[in-house]
């Protein structure tokens, strides 16, 4: 795994929405097409419509952005100081090392304010990622979005 030497994380703003959201769709209508079905990526993806959580994400968490070249090549985002409410790398730079420097900017700032151990609620894609970063699996959950079921773990770290 190479670490990208000019990539840059920064606080996301509004601005970086759109571009935000398409990373978002894109990663997983391929990266988690594996473990889910078209249907399931529709689903999951359809939140994208729902502006105001989006602006909520931004304004009321610690949102991050990985940035190279000036694109956008990662998000990821901590809420309550100790949940880790999202982390996706665009579907053009997986394996990169991106979501390791995403996952250790949330864990400084969790850290930084008093936390230890941070939970998330991860996609079976993420799983293994998640797992080596010391995370085990609390449950198994099925979230039903758009009459679509989809699985994913509440995972906290150990």
């Amino acid at each position: 795994m190479t670490e990208k030497k000019n990539l840059t994380i920064r606080r996301a703003h509004i601005s970086d929405l759109a571009e935000m959201q398409q990373l978002f769709v894109g990663t997983i209508s391929t990266i988690c097409s594996p473990d889910y079905s078209a249907d399931q990526q529709r689903a999951w993806s359809s939140s994208i419509q729902n502006m105001d959580r989006w602006e909520r994400l931004i304004t009321r968490q610690y949102s991050i952005l990985a940035i190279l070249d000036d694109t956008i090549v990662g998000i990821a985002a901590l809420d309550d100081a100790d949940y880790l409410d999202y982390l996706y790398v665009h579907k053009d730079y997986q394996r990169q090392g991106i979501a390791t420097q995403l996952y250790d900017a949330i864990k400084l700032e969790s850290l930084r304010k008093g936390f230890y151990k941070l939970s998330s609620d991860v996609s079976i894609t993420a799983l293994p990622f998640f797992e080596s970063k010391g995370f085990r699996v609390i449950k198994e959950n099925k979230v039903t979005i758009q009459e679509v079921e989809l699985v994913n773990y509440r995972m906290r770290e150990v």
